[in-house]
């Protein structure tokens, strides 16, 4: 009896939502250019509930063309986001659409707003980019110490010991 108490207490304790993606929007914030003829589609949400909503990848969650599924977020805190995400587009696609549900945004790049210069971007990558550098230059810095002490060595090696008469 415990036991099916505690587990109705679980399930009926509100956690996350997951799926329920009628209080979302997709929005386009600003589509960039870049130098090769690519381009860049910044993208946004607005969140009408008062919880987070959780969306996975694929199904509810997806891109239109499918190649571009991966940097959307999944996680949906309520209000209005401008900038939530990017994905880098190749010269050879004039639109992408993101499907939110029922819901459906395309970013064209050249009839969406242009993203300001001032603009900062949404990070790329998986936030490890500073760690790597740090630990590439740590280890520069290592091996240039090491060989400096083993050059050091070597001419001390070299050099005749002064001889006391």
């Amino acid at each position: 009896m415990t036991a099916a108490v505690g587990a109705a207490v679980v399930l009926a304790t509100p956690g996350p939502a997951m799926a329920t993606v009628d209080p979302l929007t997709p929005t386009v914030t600003c589509v960039q250019p870049v130098r090769n003829g690519s381009w860049t589609a910044v993208f946004g949400y607005t969140n009408t509930s008062s919880s987070t909503i959780t969306v996975r990848r694929g199904g509810d969650n997806d891109f239109d063309p499918d190649r571009f599924n991966g940097p959307q977020i999944e996680t949906f805190p309520s209000g209005a986001y401008q900038g939530s995400f990017s994905v880098s587009v190749p010269s050879a696609y004039s639109s992408i659409q993101w499907e939110l549900g029922d819901r459906r945004v395309t970013a064209y790049r050249d009839r969406s707003t242009p993203c300001p210069s001032s603009t900062e971007l949404p990070a790329d990558g998986n936030g490890l980019g500073i760690v790597i550098a740090l630990a590439a230059s740590g280890a520069v810095a290592g091996g240039s110490m090491w060989l400096a002490q083993r050059r050091r060595q070597h001419r001390a090696a070299l050099t005749p010991a002064a001889t006391a008469d």
